[in-house]
């Protein structure tokens, strides 16, 4: 019989749900980059093979370096982790005790609740009118128990993004005591320029803490890269929890080196725009409804549930994602890829919508 206890707040985690990906398919469920990486940076990797057997640089300075450079703020503002995930997991460890409370939307990245409940808070859902995050309604829902909100713009997986405007009335209102952080994934894919860009207001709010990636317009998710950007005394104090050596030698040279290569970024942007533009077009001819996207994949609902119009996809050679875990039963997340890519996928869809008329 087995006796071990584990603690309270482990029975209240969820496993990660990660897309598809099955061999001998194309995987458009992830909203990974479909260019892949820099050459630069496949380069750099290969090079920084060669001293598996020296531990990394503990502080990523070079890279911190880069980045600060980057985001125009000092190095002291910027803290690297092993993908943005574990930097709020850091944030969680360092801001909640059991029995606080964190505020998250009704349909957004599942790891903002993880690490909140991993630490035994209290997850308050705020609704999204039409499915679009609004700052301005989780005001109300702050209370003395409160000590973290967190937003994501453009959101995962409904790909939104709320404006400047909007998050700057928000901050104005929120206790100073109340940690604000906002996820930006996705940030390099908005066209929208009233979207909203948190770094901007860095250095008027101590309360505040803005998250990026390495996975998405970078291309380099495997190596596990994310940063967050805030003043310095929150970076020293979220320092203290982070493990040594989290970010290993070849993820920090390959951000470098990805850093270095901003024509394949906006290479990698201008076949997301076109690939959206594409896709949106496709849903619009077939009936299927699409979300507003300020991010490199579209959310699209279809006649019956979720799940079995992934299979339906999947069983014809491209996995996309079913946003059931996200609470949108009958909704898919659909990766942009190239022109190739949509060339494979748009016969999938047209047969989708020839076996369910009411799509059409």
């Amino acid at each position: 019989m087995d006796v071990m206890k584990t603690r309270q707040a482990i029975a209240a985690l969820n496993t990660y749900v990660p897309g598809e990906r099955r061999a001998d398919a194309l995987k458009l469920a992830s909203n990974e980059n479909p260019l892949g990486c820099s050459p630069s940076v496949a380069t750099a990797v290969q090079d920084a093979v060669r001293e598996l057997h020296i531990y990394p640089d503990g502080g990523a300075r070079d890279l911190v370096a880069r980045i600060a450079a980057h985001r125009g703020v000092a190095p002291e503002q910027i803290i690297t982790g092993n993908g943005s995930d574990e930097i709020l997991v850091l944030i969680a460890g360092t801001y909640l005790e059991a029995g606080d409370r964190v505020l998250i939307a009704d349909h957004t990245f599942s790891e903002y609740e993880f690490a909140a409940r991993l630490y035994g808070a209290e997850v308050v859902t705020v609704p999204m009118q039409n499915l679009e995050i609004r700052p301005l309604d989780y005001l109300p829902r702050i209370d003395e128990r409160t000590r973290i909100v967190f937003l994501c713009s453009p959101n995962n997986p409904t790909g939104g993004a709320f404006s400047q405007a909007e998050l700057e009335e928000f901050m104005a209102g929120v206790p100073q005591d109340v940690l604000v952080v906002v996820d930006h994934a996705y940030i390099e894919y908005q066209t929208d320029p009233d979207a909203a860009d948190a770094d901007a207001l860095i250095d008027r709010y101590a309360n505040l803490i803005v998250l990026h990636t390495f996975s998405k317009v970078y291309g380099i998710a495997a190596v596990r890269l994310g940063y967050g950007i805030a003043q310095p005394q929150r970076i020293e104090e979220i320092k203290r929890v982070r493990q040594p050596f989290s970010v290993n030698s070849v993820a920090q040279q390959a951000g470098i080196a990805a850093l270095a290569d901003q024509e394949f970024v906006q290479r990698s942007l201008a076949t997301n725009l076109a690939g959206m533009q594409r896709l949106q077009a496709l849903c619009a001819r077939l009936g299927f409804p699409t979300l507003p996207s300020q991010a490199n994949f579209l959310a699209v609902e279809v006649p019956i549930d979720a799940r079995e119009a992934a299979e339906f996809i999947a069983r014809r050679g491209v996995t996309v994602r079913a946003l059931t875990s996200f609470n949108l039963p009958r909704h898919l997340r659909i990766t942009i890829g190239t022109d190739a890519h949509l060339d494979r996928l748009e016969p999938i869809l047209e047969e989708l919508a020839a076996a369910y008329p009411a799509a059409g």
